[in-house]
């Protein structure tokens, strides 16, 4: 029974062995076909790596040949616009030349006519003045000289009668003074007062000069000489000054010319 027992037991343990051989064999070739499928994929990724390799590589070439060419594109299109410029330089500065000169030859051209213009009024300024110089005289203003030269006539006639009438004045207040010295027997003393000469008898006679100054007014009036006194002279005829009372502390009034000739007479 024991063996029988041993028997089966052994049969279900190689059963189950055999069991788990087959189970461990499906499993290994489901790990090979798997293990297969990964080398496949791995070796898909490394042509996948190596292709994109090449195209990055290819890429790079490219991009450096872009670049190299983009480069030498600018370059040209730097040089190509350079030279534009230059040219567009050129051109502008050959035009502000050309308008320069333009304008210069505008300018002496109008720097000529303002002068012959300049001229040419200074000539007519000239020819005016001189037109203005020899120009004849108005009628007014004939008038006008005429006018003013008769009243200088008048004027030079008026002045030279007043001076005639100032040197008779002198020469009749001279020979009234004459006279009323020989008359009252006065000798005034002409020349500056020495309070320290000696003073001289009233007997003593001093040599007359023909020729003495005028007497102070208030001198006369203090010594009783004037209108009303028997030792005043008669007053000049028709002479308005002899008419005024006179005052030693206001000026004497301003002459008036006589209105019609006068006719003097001259004391011999």
């Amino acid at each position: 029974m024991e063996l029988e027992r041993s028997i089966d037991i052994s049969r279900r343990q190689s059963k189950e062995h055999m069991c788990r051989i087959t189970d461990l064999q499906e499993e290994l070739r489901h790990r090979e076909h798997h293990i297969s499928e990964l080398d496949k994929e791995v070796q898909h990724l490394h042509e996948n790596i190596s292709a994109l390799t090449k195209e990055l590589e290819f890429k790079g070439k490219e991009i450096l040949r872009i670049r190299s060419e983009s480069n030498q594109q600018i370059r040209l299109h730097e040089q190509d616009l350079n030279k534009r410029l230059e040219k567009e330089l050129d051109v502008m500065t050959a035009d502000h030349l050309r308008e320069k000169n333009i304008m210069r030859a505008d300018f002496n051209k109008t720097n000529e006519l303002l002068k012959e213009i300049n001229a040419a009024l200074q000539v007519s300024l000239d020819e005016m003045e001189e037109k203005y110089l020899m120009r004849e005289s108005k009628p007014e203003d004939i008038q006008m000289i005429t006018e003013l030269k008769a009243m200088l006539t008048e004027r030079d006639q008026i002045i030279k009668k007043l001076i005639e009438d100032n040197k008779f004045y002198q020469l009749e207040l001279v020979n009234r003074e004459t006279n009323f010295n020989k008359v009252f027997n006065s000798s005034p003393t002409v020349g500056v007062i020495n309070p320290l000469a000696k003073q001289k008898k009233k007997n003593d006679k001093s040599p007359t000069n023909r020729f003495v100054s005028v007497p102070n007014l208030s001198a006369l009036e203090s010594g009783g000489v004037g209108n009303g006194h028997p030792n005043r002279l008669d007053p000049i005829p028709n002479s308005p000054v002899h008419d005024i009372e006179f005052s030693s502390s206001k000026p004497l009034p301003q002459p008036v010319p006589p209105k019609g000739p006068k006719t003097f007479l001259r004391y011999q």
